[in-house]
């Protein structure tokens, strides 16, 4: 019984042996080593910008149809939709808007489209909501605010872009109209 182990034993390591040999020698029945694939393709900077949560605080300066021009100060809070060809961006604004002769404030909930064109990103932009006029002699009213603008933005690099947005605000069954023009400078860190 002790020849059958033995025996056994040495036929299973001389085929082992054999298999690791023909292993190491036989290059054709090896499978070819593949590249590795290249990594994802980064999202442009428009992407990067305007997908997922946005805050934004928006000064500015705004020329009424009647009166001096003054100061605005905006802030929009919104979150960006990657829908392929476009980025929609519903969210809310509130703005405060201040002259010599008008004191003006809205509250509105807005929708944003851009369409990203590498690291140049032209949007439309709508809003409705609730608008407050102080005027000349005591006058205020409050109505229909209504807004409607377009812009664009341009990244010179990832921490880096510069933009204009420029829009039309009424608050209807008042004599307030204007148009808002606001600079956007993008510093990330």
């Amino acid at each position: 019984m002790g020849t059958h182990v033995r025996t056994a034993l040495a036929a299973s390591m001389l085929l082992l042996s054999s298999a690791a040999v023909a292993q190491g020698t036989d290059y054709g029945t090896q499978s070819p080593q593949v590249a590795p694939e290249p990594p994802p393709e980064q999202p442009s900077l428009v992407r990067r910008y305007a997908v997922g949560p946005r805050f934004i605080i928006a000064p500015g300066v705004f020329i009424p149809s009647s009166g001096s021009a003054g100061f605005t100060l905006g802030i929009v809070g919104g979150y960006g939709f990657d829908l392929g060809p476009v980025i929609l961006t519903p969210g809310v604004i509130a703005q405060g808007s201040w002259s010599s002769d008008w004191s003006v404030y809205s509250g509105m909930g807005g929708l944003r489209v851009t369409l990203p064109l590498g690291n140049f990103g032209p949007y439309i932009e709508g809003g409705i909501g609730y608008g407050h006029v102080g005027g000349p002699l005591g006058y205020s009213a409050g109505g229909l605010a209504l807004r409607a603008g377009a812009g664009f933005i341009y990244f010179f690099s990832p921490s880096f872009a510069l933009g204009l947005g420029v829009s039309y605000d009424t608050i209807t069954d008042t004599p307030y109209k204007s148009w808002t023009i606001a600079p956007t400078i993008l510093l990330a860190f």
